[in-house]
């Protein structure tokens, strides 16, 4: 089954999955970006296409401590374990997994939900091999969406949007100790980037950049930029 996301969002999609207490796919296609995720009754159990990498997905972040990548690139990759969520998963660290979990569900499924502009195709049958396997309740998915876009806007309002500028208002290392994210967001700022492109860096959810953000400008060790010109001005003149 096709249809529009004018019809029927991604959220009622779910619902109707739910309801019915069927499994399949859902393939969406809106701005120009394609997703799937993969449904078995009131649970979204998976996420992605066939040719979804998780392993290259972690290796392109910043910052990975040295065993990790040295262990993910020894891994290597099979048709028959597309993505290699569970092994890669067993070699991440819980807190680094949730959040490199947390930010694909902020990049390609959170906005997908209520999406009207666009395609949908619905199949029903038997779930394949999952590229990023998950648990998801469609209904707990349904309320931390309409929690992530408040939380986003009123973020966006305050500033600190994935667009805003940002550099260390000192070369020195910080004199306080910093928690894990707050340390790496600092590391990452060593020319001026958006808050954006450090999420993107650290492979960490927007919203846990803007979190540690708060606390790095509360603590004065970094400062906004008025516009990315600006910024670079001021990298180049040092």
């Amino acid at each position: 089954m096709n249809g529009s996301l004018s019809e029927f969002t991604v959220a009622q999609l779910l619902q109707f999955f739910a309801i019915a207490e069927r499994s399949g796919t859902i393939v969406i296609r809106t701005a120009g970006k394609e997703s799937r995720l993969l449904v078995e009754g009131d649970r979204v159990s998976g996420w992605g296409f066939d040719t979804a990498d998780v392993r290259a997905m972690l290796l392109g972040c910043d910052l990975l401590p040295a065993h990790l990548v040295e262990s993910l690139t020894a891994i290597i990759r099979r048709e028959e374990t597309p993505g290699l969520s569970v092994i890669v998963r067993n070699l991440v660290e819980p807190g680094r997994w949730d959040a490199f979990t947390r930010r694909i569900l902020e990049q390609d499924i959170y906005p997908l939900m209520n999406a009207e502009n666009g395609e949908f195709d619905v199949t029903i049958g038997r779930c394949p091999p999952a590229p990023l396997r998950l648990s998801l309740q469609v209904n707990s998915l349904i309320l931390d969406t309409s929690r992530w876009e408040s939380e986003m806007e009123a973020a966006a309002v305050e500033g600190l949007g994935v667009e805003s500028l940002w550099k260390r208002s000192s070369p020195r290392a910080p004199q306080s100790p910093l928690a894990g994210y707050e340390w790496l967001v600092w590391a990452t700022l060593r020319h001026p980037r958006t808050l954006g492109e450090v999420a993107r860096q650290l492979c960490i959810p927007d919203l846990v950049t803007v979190t540690a953000v708060r606390r790095l400008v509360r603590l004065r060790l970094i400062e906004s930029v008025a516009s990315p010109a600006e910024g670079l001005e001021q990298d180049r003149a040092k």
